[in-house]
């Protein structure tokens, strides 16, 4: 088994990968059926992607992508791969290929022993297993969310409606008002003031990026590089989902926060909500409360049902939980290779330092 880059010549091999796991009964997870990845290669570019492939004899039994960036790790500008992201093995379907998973995952160690795996569903899938095995850190990245409207949220709460007696009881909170009631009160705090803070919609993130970025990069333990070149490759202005977020107090920029508002249809988690979403922030951490608070005011006047954010860092955590925001149970999990956990020893004391969320991972509009 060999494993290379994705190259055109393998893009028939791939469809018949797809075809074998289909026919197998996974009906999830495929692999990209053209060798392009989402961020190309260019010259200069912070970040970018690589597509690898195993194969065996001409045939392909497996894959994945990592994401190449740079990261501020304790002061120090380092290269960091994310990845490997969607590993995919053709072991799903056919035990005669149970390690190709492992293989992959020894792959990129080689290419990039600095790497960090993020999403992963749960700490109890195959994949987060794999990993522990292997030596890899992981930890659930705290998923916090707040409700705006309780009625539409106790009505579309699908996660968690497949358990016993749990859609009877929602319906009954709901029609009761007792749930309105109860989520209000679990969600109230006592007023922060944040001052003569105002938010600035922006097409694109301009050299006042960079300023936030120079005055950010050594204020936590890890934090991938967000100056303006970054941002705009990762949240292009083309993109017209993007809501971008410029935070001002009395003419100085704090930071920016970026979001998303999709009115979801039959979504696995969240029904038919339309769903605010925080998917990537920068701020030093005493700044933090002011971003939430503006992303969730801007939010909210757009008729969110509800608003979500993934966040690592212990700072962002505290400003959501200020801002109403309460806490979920999390599938987002970082994974660190033992590497990157050496570098970051020790990990009790660096850990609330990482700032990480949706937009380090293996992409931002991914509910």
């Amino acid at each position: 088994m060999e494993i290379r880059p994705y190259t055109p010549d393998l893009e028939t091999s791939v469809r018949a990968f797809n075809e074998r796991l289909r026919a197998g009964g996974e009906q999830k997870w495929c692999f990209p059926e053209s060798h392009l990845p989402r961020l190309a290669m260019v010259n200069g570019r912070n970040i970018y992607q690589e597509l690898f492939v195993a194969v065996h004899y001409g045939e392909v039994h497996g894959g994945y992508i990592v994401t190449h960036s740079r990261f501020a790790l304790r002061n120090e500008i380092v290269s960091v791969a994310c990845g490997p992201q969607l590993n995919l093995s053709e072991g799903l379907v056919n035990q005669l290929y149970s390690m190709v998973g492992v293989m992959q995952v020894q792959d990129i160690l080689q290419r990039q022993p600095l790497s960090y795996a993020l999403g992963i569903g749960g700490l109890q899938t195959g994949q987060a297993k794999l990993l522990t095995a292997m030596g890899w850190a992981l930890f659930p990245v705290a998923l916090l969310g707040r409700i705006i409207s309780p009625s539409n949220f106790l009505a579309n709460l699908r996660y968690s409606r497949h358990l016993p007696g749990i859609g009877f009881a929602l319906d009954l909170l709901r029609g009761s008002r007792f749930g309105t009631l109860g989520i209000r009160l679990a969600q109230a705090r006592m007023p922060v003031s944040i001052g003569s803070v105002c938010a600035e919609r922006v097409s694109e993130f301009g050299q006042w990026a960079d300023t936030i970025w120079e005055q950010c990069r050594t204020k936590y333990s890890l934090v991938g590089i967000r100056d303006r070149d970054t941002l705009n490759v990762l949240y292009p202005a083309s993109d017209s989902r993007f809501i971008r977020l410029k935070i001002s107090r009395s003419g100085d920029i704090l930071g920016w926060v970026l979001m998303l508002d999709p009115k979801l249809s039959d979504h696995r988690y969240f029904g038919n909500m339309h769903v605010g979403s925080i998917v990537d922030c920068l701020a030093t951490p005493e700044n933090a409360y002011p971003i939430i608070a503006c992303a969730s005011r801007f939010l909210q006047d757009r008729g969110v049902d509800m608003i979500v954010s993934n966040q690592a860092s212990e700072a962002w955590c505290r400003a959501l939980s200020a801002a109403g925001f309460l806490k979920g149970p999390s599938n987002f999990i970082l994974g660190l290779s033992p590497k990157l956990t050496g570098k970051l020893a020790p990990l009790e004391r660096t850990r609330p330092g990482i700032h990480m969320n949706r937009g380090d991972g293996e992409g931002p509009t991914i509910l």
